[in-house]
């Protein structure tokens, strides 16, 4: 049995899985392991009762999270899971590599997540190649859902809205600037809370100011992690997330500008997760 955790800043899926399917699964909030200290992530795991029938049989676990390139970060939660899961063979590995696994169909092509973060890199069924870095929520994720409620709530505290907009905003969020301020600087998780605020996006995207918000966002991106690849032409690209699902008509049309191929748009990367471990969980058996 393997058990499979597919996790990005803003909720994680729990799936346990052997050669006759899914014998269990649940979500609870992300796991962004660059955000969280040794003992939150050892009193999260501890917290999970849904496990405890199963810890004796798991022989692999597969943690896929953000948050990897930070190395303490992925020894500690590599130790927590070992010392949970005698048995089993521990594998923590990064959101994009969950990404790049669940929509690989046999030919090289780049992978881009626009989530709650973002990250692009070229997958050839083996290896990751990265062109440019993931610099997470205050010095990078260009495009996210992060970045996208960062802008609109700037323009709201700004009062540079539009009217309209501004009365919707007003009637479906209650926060002040400082409110607004104590979330960001001194809460857990500060993405979650400023990517929470893509649902207004969405819910008033054929406005004019929210496409403008929304291109520069997704052009800043393309640029800084896609047109700087100099093979990017040569490829398709396959988005994945749900900034890019709900927002693919922007993305279209900016690929197009740029001449560039996209395959696919992918809102979760879960079933062809649970699809490539499973065969993988055969070929074992």
């Amino acid at each position: 049995m393997i058990l499979i955790v597919e996790s990005g800043s803003t909720k994680a899926d729990w799936i346990l899985v052997d050669s006759d399917g899914i014998k269990c699964s649940f979500k609870t909030k992300g796991w962004n392991i660059m955000l969280l200290e040794q003992e939150e992530m050892l009193v999260r795991l501890d917290r999970l009762a849904e496990l405890n029938p199963f810890i004796s049989v798991v022989k692999s676990v597969h943690f896929y999270t953000p948050g990897v390139s930070i190395d303490s970060a992925v020894v500690s939660l590599e130790q927590i899971l070992r010392n949970k899961f005698c048995n089993a063979d521990v594998f923590v590995e990064s959101d994009l590599l969950a990404a790049s696994r669940s929509v690989y169909k046999g030919n090289p092509l780049f992978v881009s997540i626009l989530g709650t973060g973002s990250n692009t890199a070229f997958y050839d069924g083996e290896e990751l190649q990265q062109t440019s870095p993931s610099l997470g929520y205050i010095l990078g994720d260009e495009g996210s859902g992060t970045s996208l409620g960062k802008e609109l709530l700037k323009a709201y505290l700004y009062k540079t809205l539009p009217d309209d907009l501004y009365f919707e905003f007003t009637k479906s969020y209650s926060i002040s600037k400082e409110s607004a301020l104590k979330s960001v600087y001194t809460q857990e998780a500060p993405n979650r809370f400023l990517a929470s605020y893509v649902p207004f996006l969405v819910a008033n995207k054929n406005h004019v100011f929210i496409q403008d918000l929304v291109r520069k966002q997704f052009d800043s991106y393309i640029q800084t992690h896609l047109k700087s690849n100099l093979v990017i032409c040569d490829y398709s690209i396959t988005f994945v997330g749900s900034v890019a699902f709900l927002f693919q008509d922007i993305l279209i049309d900016l690929c197009t500008k740029y001449a560039l191929n996209i395959s696919d748009f992918t809102q979760s990367p879960l079933q062809g997760l649970i699809n490539y471990h499973s065969i993988n969980c055969e070929k074992d058996n």
